[in-house]
């Protein structure tokens, strides 16, 4: 027997429950399920999928394995495949605690992402939507073979050899809103044509998290490589912005998941306006905040952990925010994310966007962050983490 998983193949043997004793059965399950916890924990998502489906196909009544696999699916992106495995842990235990909460998370994330995709939608669709021939060419690679490749007035998109033509027009689509969109909110508009790169995220299963991106180009060292917190968005769908380029990685486990890459892209995007204002001189708490709150809204389960963190006095101080957040332990890295999104929010409802815009224009205009901060907010950079710390534990 052959089974397809997200379009990955698995060869089980649909006898094997018959050639081996019970307890060698449990046995046998178990050294899958070790084994998939192990990969998951090394970043090897799609890895863990498979081990875990091979251990319940030989122990099918595993309810913590269902569960388990759920979290495989969730960093996948595929929340359809999650929700059925929690499904069936909860019709093996009812009331499962673990996959209740893991369920509700999940459900949030699939709603999020899948709003984002109607709301691009409405807007591609709208009459007065600027349209675009976004006509692929091809380029010839270095290492041979052709690129597709799309040139278009405000960007150039090249794609890798295993990108189809049709999801960079796609792509090609959702920068071109974005251009708009985000070059609106923040009055910014590159006077170049920005190179973004798409890539199949065929090296992204590794055990070195710290440099994700399978790109068209090398990865850099400074780069700024799109995380987000733990239950934010699919590994797949790393990304990175470097010095006027955007990177992108896709691998469709799931089908296109719009919505992801409609975040993601704006999420580089604002990196990228951001850096043009402030010139590289942005505290990157800040850049990080900035480019999350244009991105998408936060969830709940990650408001709770922001406020479980200031509750116990977990909360990152600013020096630590002031680092680049790819050099951060996981734990740290994820919280510092979700105070930066917190602090920014915190700043655009008690001084408005544009406030924070003339933040950006004055330390473009050479000026240090604490004399940025006290023309336009009349506080340091260290009283307004400390002011917006006070505020974390009632975010909404």
């Amino acid at each position: 027997m052959i089974q397809v998983v997200n379009g990955s193949h698995m060869a089980l043997n649909p006898n094997l429950n018959e050639l081996i004793s019970p307890m060698s059965q449990k046995q046998a399950a178990f050294a899958h399920f070790n084994r998939a916890a192990n990969l998951y924990r090394q970043v090897c998502y799609a890895r863990a999928v498979e081990y875990y489906l091979a251990g319940l196909e030989i122990d099918p009544m595993c309810v913590e394995a269902y569960a388990d696999l759920a979290k495989a699916y969730e960093k996948l992106g595929c929340w359809n495949q999650a929700i059925e495995s929690l499904d069936t842990a909860l019709r093996l235990r009812p009331g499962y605690p673990t996959a209740l909460r893991r369920k509700q998370r999940i459900l949030e994330e699939k709603s999020i992402y899948d709003g984002l995709t109607d709301e691009l939608n409405l807007a591609l669709d709208a009459p007065n939507q600027y349209q675009s021939v976004n006509t692929v060419q091809m380029k010839h690679s270095r290492n041979g073979g052709d690129l597709p490749k799309i040139e278009h007035k405000f960007f150039t998109l090249t794609g890798g050899q295993a990108i189809p033509k049709s999801l960079l027009r796609v792509v090609s689509r959702i920068i071109e809103h974005t251009y708009r969109e985000v070059g609106k909110a923040f009055q910014c508009y590159p006077r170049c044509k920005v190179p973004v790169f798409i890539d199949a995220a065929n090296q992204i299963d590794t055990p070195n998290a710290a440099n994700p991106v399978s790109s068209t180009t090398s990865p850099v060292k400074d780069a700024n490589h799109t995380l987000f917190s733990n239950a934010s968005l699919p590994q797949w769908a790393v990304a990175c912005y470097d010095n006027g380029s955007i990177r992108l990685t896709y691998r469709p486990y799931s089908g296109l998941s719009i919505g992801v890459l409609y975040a993601v892209v704006r999420h580089e995007w604002t990196h990228l306006l951001i850096d043009l204002l402030a010139e590289g001189r942005c505290p990157n708490w800040l850049d990080e905040g900035l480019a999350q709150f244009i991105a998408r809204p936060l969830m709940n389960s990650e408001k709770v952990r922001l406020q479980q963190a200031s509750r116990d006095r977990h909360l990152l101080p600013l020096h630590l925010l002031q680092k680049p957040f790819q050099d951060l332990p996981e734990k740290q890295r994820c919280l510092a994310y979700l105070q930066s999104y917190a602090t920014t929010k915190y700043l655009i409802q008690q001084f408005s966007f544009d406030a924070l815009r003339d933040v950006l224009k004055h330390l473009g205009d050479g000026k240090s962050t604490d004399t940025a901060f006290q023309e336009v907010f009349r506080k340091t950079e260290e009283e307004i983490v400390v002011a917006s710390n006070a505020e974390h534990c009632i975010i909404a």
